[in-house]
């Protein structure tokens, strides 16, 4: 039977161990998610979404219990996406990424630019050696996130299509570099909270997706870092009478451009004007 979810994400911990420049700054303290209520979150998100998402703010591999977690997500069927800056893959033994549970790694490149520019190639070859090791079945998705008249850019597009012995067709949107290895491109996303940019009409939160922070709180989309839309926590209410509550409808509808969009999601870069 088909979920009325396609994707929720699931904050295990807003703790990164990098500092990029174009991520958001959370006013929140530190925390990573307790394994207890990030398998009731898995749980409950699972019963409503087809796929869970390990992506708000932070860096999954360094929560403590990312092995656990995983574990836990295989032992309820459910299917996973990790997202992750893959600096820290090395620190896993290969059978993790092995969990029946995960479907996808999704890296993102960007957070390459972070590194000394003399460090970022060994580091290249080293994400590349990973996805051509990968379990059968298990997706890799790189994510390049960076105007393509940039240095960074250029170079990063380079060493690693060489990585792969790969070239790539002008004005693509994406590369295939192996048997379920992919790169893909974006520009850099804007986060909300900011000033109004381009005009729009609605966006897909609370109807395509839904995200859970690491303190249990329940926001429209991945991108509501400090929950400044939350209209709920785990912890107090069941996810599914969260999601179908008064204060739900009313911020879906305002979401979908019924009528005006929270003055907080103006900046937004992944508001969608055709939802």
């Amino acid at each position: 039977m088909k979920k009325p979810y396609r994707r929720a994400f699931i904050e295990l911990t807003n703790v990164c161990n990098l500092a990029c420049g174009f991520c958001a700054r959370s006013a929140r303290p530190a925390q990573a998610m307790p394994l207890k209520l990030f398998t009731a979150a898995a749980a409950q998100a699972g019963e409503l979404a087809e796929m869970l998402s390990l992506h708000v703010l932070g860096e999954p591999l360094t929560h403590p219990d990312l092995p656990a977690a995983l574990k836990a997500c295989s032992g309820l069927w459910l299917k996973v996406n990790l997202v992750t800056n893959g600096l820290l893959l090395g620190k896993f033994p290969p059978e993790l990424f092995a969990e029946p549970c995960l479907a996808q790694v999704s890296i993102s490149l960007h957070a390459l630019s972070c590194l000394p520019p003399a460090d970022r190639p060994a580091e290249i070859r080293r994400l590349a050696a990973f996805a051509l090791a990968k379990p059968p079945g298990l997706i890799i998705s790189f994510r390049l996130r960076s105007a393509h008249e940039d240095d960074f850019f250029r170079t990063t597009l380079k060493e690693l299509l060489a990585c792969f012995q790969r070239t790539m067709e002008p004005g693509a949107s994406f590369v295939k570099l192996a048997d379920g290895v992919f790169l893909n491109f974006g520009g850099v996303f804007q986060w909300p909270g900011g000033a109004a940019g381009a005009v729009k009409t609605g966006c897909l939160g609370l109807k395509h997706h839904f995200g859970i922070l690491s303190d249990g709180r329940v926001v429209p989309c991945c991108a509501d870092y400090d929950g400044n839309l939350a209209f709920g926590n785990i912890e107090e209410r069941p996810l599914a009478l969260i999601l179908s509550s008064p204060e739900a409808a009313a911020l879906k509808a305002r979401l979908a451009g019924a009528c005006s969009l929270p003055g907080y999601c103006a900046s937004c870069g992944f508001t969608a004007p055709d939802a």
